[in-house]
């Protein structure tokens, strides 16, 4: 047998030898494509089930009057994150405020970033909420429970920390200081619970709560 036979006879074998099927270039593409087609139905799922959330945690700010609702959504926008990040890549959604100055701030979590828009918005701790909650609120609350939670919220916040010492006691009582303060945290609290209950059980789970304020 010569040797261009014997080369045909080799190329013959590697072409039918079953752990190399002529297929697998198509079975890998086709692979791919449905590795993709379900990446977009999980994805597009977990967007709907999203929508979802923030509608009825938007609800649940409602009960609080449209006054503090518009407050608190109105300062925080959706920030897609950068191309390439890991965010990106799992398809995380952040959430944008601005600081005192105007600064724009990423955070991980609307509860985050509701949390920064009222430490660092004076108007938050100048005015009453206009909420039909409120007076209920400011009758139950009492600031002497109060004195550890303070102690410690200033020593995690600078910026709060920052707003009572501009406004106590020139421009606002400390007490109602705080009133004002822990009614808008309980606010956004129960948003961020009821967006946590309808993300319940789902593959993707809700971002960690902060401890609240009652503890």
């Amino acid at each position: 047998m010569d040797k261009s036979a014997s080369a045909d006879n080799a190329k013959e074998e590697i072409q039918v030898h079953p752990d190399r099927p002529e297929s697998l270039p198509a079975d890998i593409v086709r692979e791919a494509e449905n590795m993709l087609s379900r990446f977009r139905s999980q994805a597009t799922k977990r967007w709907k089930d999203i929508e979802k959330a923030e509608d009825a945690a938007d609800e649940a700010l409602l009960k609080f009057g449209t006054n503090v609702r518009n407050f608190l959504s109105d300062a925080v926008t959706v920030a897609p994150p950068e191309s390439g990040s890991d965010a990106a890549k799992n398809g995380e959604v952040l959430f944008e405020s601005k600081d005192s100055s105007g600064k724009k701030v990423v955070h991980a979590t609307r509860f985050d970033a509701q949390l920064h828009v009222i430490h660092s918005t004076l108007d938050s701790f100048l005015k009453d909420p206009g909420s039909p909650q409120w007076e209920q609120w400011k009758a139950d609350f009492d600031i002497e429970a109060k004195t550890d939670a303070i102690a410690k919220d200033l020593e995690k916040h600078q910026e709060l920390r920052s707003a009572m010492e501009k406004c106590v006691p020139e421009k606002v009582e400390y007490g109602v200081f705080w009133e004002r303060y822990y009614f808008l945290r309980h606010v956004i609290e129960s948003e961020e619970a009821r967006r946590r209950e309808m993300l319940k059980g789902k593959n993707h789970p809700a971002p960690p709560m902060r401890n609240s304020w009652l503890t």
